[in-house]
């Protein structure tokens, strides 16, 4: 047996809550992870996995033997990292998902940069508006918008989303300018759905004390980023879109703000992956390379501390 395969294997399927899913992530065939983990329960003569046709859950001995061999398999890839880091730059596939609005107006424009400073790294970027599962799907990380509920992820904050409310001045001419939030109710808005959700977002205002969140009846849901735009840019409706996404527009005159007394509360943008597994250098310089991307980004960095 090898038993560094077998660790693995072990992880793997814990942590993927399937042997199949598992076998996907290693690329092995499903026998093999199954005679793998059979192989190191009898060496070690305790049961590791309690399995049944439709599932596979941890023994108490299995929970203990876990977390121990997932502390040694990242020291040793640490080991082995650092020895090719000292003769060799990072390199290979990083395979990353984020919503498509952030991949086409954010992360794929700046690319560039980053094949710059680090040639032999080659990105598979997903580009998709659902929530990946990370350890099922082999995906080293993900930029996601929203807190993190999956206690399961590592999240390392890197920014937030910030909100405009704006209209295109032809759709004002035509509709009127609404004074109040309120007045929302009365006019054509465009809706978008929240993938974690299933339904529109609701449009939300500040002012000072005052919490307003409408949940509209719009003319048009959509549930991508760049269509969201784009109906707002051609005069269908009033968006509440992120401000990363409209600011051109609102510079050269094609949209306009609404309600400029009233605020919108961010939301937080994190970089996730799963835990208990040592980042490669590849995957650690894309996360750092985004942190700093989002650090000088004008709409999406964190507010700088007031001194």
């Amino acid at each position: 047996m090898d038993r560094i395969a077998a660790m693995t294997a072990f992880v793997r399927v814990v942590e993927a809550g399937t042997f199949t899913k598992a076998a996907d992530t290693l690329n092995l065939p499903n026998a093999t992870v199954t005679r793998l983990i059979q192989s190191l329960e009898e060496d070690l003569k305790i049961r590791l996995l309690h399995r049944t046709t439709r599932s596979v859950t941890v023994t108490p001995e299995g929970a203990a033997y876990y977390e121990r061999v997932v502390a040694l398999l990242a020291d040793l890839a640490d080991i082995e990292s650092t020895a090719k880091q000292s003769v060799a730059s990072p390199s290979g596939r990083v395979r990353v998902e984020t919503a498509a609005g952030l991949a086409a107006l954010v992360i794929v424009p700046a690319l560039g940069e980053f094949y710059r400073n680090n040639p032999q790294v080659q990105i598979e970027l997903g580009a998709a508006n659902r929530q990946a599962d990370l350890v099922a799907e082999g995906v080293d990380c993900a930029i996601r918008v929203g807190e993190v509920t999956d206690q399961f992820l590592v999240a390392r904050r890197v920014g937030e989303f910030r909100f405009t409310t704006c209209a295109t001045p032809q759709f004002l001419a035509e509709h009127g300018t609404p004074s109040t939030p309120q007045d929302l109710y009365a006019l054509p808005t465009i809706g978008l759905s929240s993938s974690r959700a299933g339904r529109p977002l609701p449009f939300r205002f500040v002012n000072g004390d005052e919490n307003l969140e409408l949940s509209l009846a719009h003319r048009l849901v959509v549930n991508d980023t760049n269509a969201y735009l784009a109906a707002g840019t051609s005069g269908l409706g009033i968006i509440q879109a992120p401000t990363y996404g409209v600011h051109a527009a609102l510079g050269d005159g094609s949209l306009v703000t609404l309600f400029d007394e009233w605020t919108v509360a961010s939301i937080p943008v994190n970089v996730i992956y799963p835990p208990n597994r040592y980042l490669s250098a590849k995957v650690r310089v894309f996360i750092d390379w985004v942190v700093a991307l989002f650090e000088r980004h004008e709409y999406l960095r964190r507010p700088r501390p007031v001194r």
